[in-house]
């Protein structure tokens, strides 16, 4: 039984033993019982009274000895449950500042994504700029590239562009004319003959095929293949003239890609093979990639041929070098034998001297005296040998 439990009994007792009293005086009052009576219940009511006093005490004793030890185990406990609460307090914070100084690393690469990225949304938008811009260019050039003209101006400059940058100058005619006047916008001079080029733009037929619903589509492209066969036959007739130099084939220029793959290379159903009519008019069509392939192999040919002169050029630089080795080593043996008939007169004459300075020394000694005994003769023929006198 805990502490208050054991008070609310002491009290009600307490409460019942007042009440007992206070019905018994009345009772006796009503009874008219005596004066000794009464003062016997009154002691035996003081004695309860105090023995329940002494209980309550002893209880009042007991209470505070359990308050005291639940006091001392509750201040344990708040001890440990405080040393604890420490001890976690610190871990959490140690944690929150890892936490936090993670944050703000996190934070600190998310400034310098977020600045990157503030940077690039800034490119973008000048790049938006710059599209907007180059839309409005473009529109330009759509409304510049309606006139016929125009168009035509556009294929010869990248025409001359390609050519310029891949075969020789020397090579190229820009607008070449024919003895009746006519001209084509470029003539490749090869070995064999003239290769007439010319550029097509039939940009708005094939645009009327782009914009042609489903419905018209097919329509729209007959249309577009009968232009292009038109310009095939205009080149054929206008530019292969065999009978003026030219080679029997003539190249026709698309600048550009989209226009030539859909002429040559995605042929619809029912669609002319305008590849076989081509090459029946004797007419090579080419887009720009092509075109650098195809000129190109014209100029390793040009190279090739080059190099083929420049062999028989050097093949009769070496015959030339042959017959002037043979007359140098004829004049060389000429002048060996010469050298050699020089040197032979030259140890000739070496001797001859040596013999009249020979002659000449006792010449001197005979003219002082010296030598009576040796006489003075005439120096002999080249060749011969000296006797000594009297012999």
């Amino acid at each position: 039984m805990n502490q208050p439990d054991v008070l609310l009994i002491l009290a009600v007792a307490l409460a019942l033993l007042a009440v007992a009293l206070v019905f018994l005086l009345v009772r006796m009052g009503r009874a008219g019982q005596s004066r000794a009576e009464a003062d016997r219940l009154k002691e035996e009511l003081s004695y309860r009274v105090e023995q329940l006093a002494g209980r309550s005490a002893e209880a009042q004793a007991l209470v505070n000895q359990q308050l005291a030890d639940t006091h001392r185990l509750i201040q344990e406990r708040l001890t440990a449950q405080e040393s604890a609460l420490r001890e976690q307090l610190t871990r959490q914070t140690t944690s929150m500042q890892g936490q936090t100084s993670i944050l703000q690393k996190h934070m600190e690469g998310t400034q310098t994504t977020l600045s990157q990225v503030t940077e690039k949304i800034g490119m973008v938008h000048q790049a938006s700029l710059r599209m907007v811009e180059l839309g409005k260019d473009i529109e330009s050039l759509q409304r510049l590239l309606k006139a016929p003209k125009t168009r035509g101006e556009l294929g010869e400059l990248g025409l001359e562009t390609l050519l310029g940058d891949i075969l020789p100058r020397d090579r190229v005619v820009y607008q070449y004319s024919y003895s009746d006047g006519r001209k084509v916008d470029a003539m490749i001079r090869l070995d064999r003959g003239l290769l007439p080029v010319d550029a097509k733009f039939p940009v708005e037929d094939y645009q009327r095929f782009l914009d042609a619903p489903e419905d018209e589509k097919d329509k729209a492209r007959r249309e577009f293949v009968k232009n292009v066969k038109r310009k095939i036959e205009e080149i054929s007739k206008l530019y292969v003239r065999p009978g003026e130099g030219t080679l029997p084939l003539a190249l026709m220029y698309l600048p550009a890609e989209s226009l030539y793959y859909e002429a040559f290379v995605a042929r619809g159903k029912g669609d002319e093979d305008l590849w076989r009519f081509a090459f029946e008019k004797s007419v090579l069509p080419l887009s720009p990639g092509t075109m650098s392939a195809y000129l190109k192999t014209v100029a390793m040919g040009l190279k090739a041929a080059a190099v083929e002169r420049n062999a028989r050029q050097v093949l009769e630089l070496l015959s030339t070098l042959e017959r002037d080795l043979g007359g140098l080593k004829a004049g060389h043996e000429v002048l060996g034998r010469h050298i050699t008939n020089a040197h032979a007169k030259y140890d000739e004459t070496t001797r001859s001297l040596q013999r009249f300075s020979d002659h000449l020394e006792r010449a001197k000694e005979l003219g002082t005296g010296e030598d009576s005994g040796e006489v003075l003769r005439s120096p002999p023929p080249d060749g011969a040998h000296d006797e000594p006198a009297g012999q």
